[in-house]
């Protein structure tokens, strides 16, 4: 059911497209709105931008945007080949070193988190990381991965997001993709009922996260 106070005429107009390069700054906006306190979040507002600018101009990546009449970016979804996460972090270590060193000193969260990605698995996962998908690609199930699908606020519930995961996963299988993947927060019920109501299952759990896959 749409929220009241979103004219339904407003929402007809919203336009779903291939994200890029001046809808970056909007996808950050977007991002901090929807996913507060939340890892990526707290890096800060030029790292999202970091972040997103590198899965557009990625070759593997595949971005889609929500936006309205006026250009604002109202949604996104942004995924792809399954290890752009894993380089734009080590991408990020030698571009964004002194938002790193910042936020390793002064935040809890991002410290804990930073240890867990920047070591465990940039030094002891990528071969396992890589093993898996030249398997998974040898035997012929491409698989890629859904890293993130977020609307404002005021547009939850309102379709954006069914038509954002439509775009994404036609694109996916349009380049090939046999399999999707992504990872959901446990506590996050609502994100959990939104994927199993679209055909994805669980696949087990990876710390506080649950993993859920999607045959294409």
């Amino acid at each position: 059911m749409s929220p009241s106070h979103i004219d339904s005429d407003a929402i007809k107009t919203i336009s779903i497209t291939e994200a890029h390069q001046d809808n970056v700054l909007g996808m950050a906006d977007c991002h901090i709105a929807a996913f507060p306190d939340r890892f990526m979040t707290r890096m800060g507002f030029n790292w999202l931008c970091g972040l997103y600018r590198f899965f557009i101009k990625h070759p593997g990546g595949i971005c889609y945007v929500a936006v309205n009449t006026a250009g604002k970016v109202i949604g996104f979804a942004v995924g792809g080949e399954p290890d752009i996460r894993e380089q734009f972090l080590r991408f990020a270590l030698l571009h964004y070193p002194y938002i790193i060193f910042w936020k390793f000193i002064t935040d809890s969260l991002v410290r804990s988190v930073l240890f867990e990605e920047l070591f465990k698995k940039l030094r002891l996962e990528r071969s396992k990381v890589s093993r898996e998908n030249d398997r998974e690609q040898r035997a012929g199930d491409k698989c890629g991965n859904l890293l993130s699908i977020c609307v404002q606020p005021d547009f939850k519930g309102t379709g954006v997001a069914d038509r954002l995961i439509e775009s994404f996963q036609k694109a996916c299988a349009a380049k090939g993709y046999k399999r999707l993947m992504l990872s959901v927060v446990s506590e996050n019920s609502r994100a959990i009922a939104f994927y199993k109501k679209r055909h994805w299952y669980e696949t087990g759990t990876s710390g506080e996260s649950k993993k859920f896959a999607l045959d294409l």
